[in-house]
């Protein structure tokens, strides 16, 4: 072999060791699914794909009103799963169905209160109209994790519709 110096170009081809050893030299070439391609003569990736057609999708600029109402409602569901605030209080915010579901919750036994905190709070909008919630409480001494959902009924009213304490 022959020293290169530092003002000398170095040949950059992968197949030069394999022809030095007698080794066949590798063509390198890229499957895309249905044919195959000749690699980037430069960097040997190829082209990356293009765009799909259509506006790009934006995301849904997050409601603050909406996050706090939320949050808020939340915040008294586990008030009541603590005995510290009625069940009756929830009916203008949450779905009879929530209302049913916090009714069966086991909590703890009558002047055992404190039990029950909301530890975390994590919302999100999927779209115009809907807020989803995850977070954890801690309930009966564990961590649950929580999970509700929340739709807008009419210009600026916002409802739990669902509610899980898994």
């Amino acid at each position: 072999m022959s020293q290169t110096l530092d003002h000398q170009e170095t040949p950059q081809d992968e197949n030069m060791l394999r022809r030095v050893l007698g080794l066949r030299p590798v063509r390198t070439v890229v499957f895309d699914g249905e044919d195959f391609l000749d690699p980037c003569p430069t960097c040997g990736h190829r082209a990356p794909a293009e765009l799909p057609s259509g506006d790009p999708v934006t995301d849904v600029v997050l409601d603050r009103v909406a996050i706090g109402q939320a949050q808020r409602t939340v915040a008294m569901v586990v008030e009541v799963l603590d005995q510290r605030r009625p069940v009756k209080q929830l009916t203008d915010l949450v779905a009879p169905r929530v209302l049913r579901y916090l009714r069966a919750v086991p909590v703890e036994p009558c002047g055992l209160r404190g039990g029950a905190r909301l530890l975390s709070f994590h919302p999100s909008q999927p779209h115009e109209g809907a807020v989803e919630v995850a977070g954890s409480v801690r309930l009966r001494g564990r961590r649950r994790a929580l999970a509700a959902s929340f739709t807008l009924l009419g210009l600026d009213r916002w409802v739990c519709s669902t509610i899980r304490i898994l």
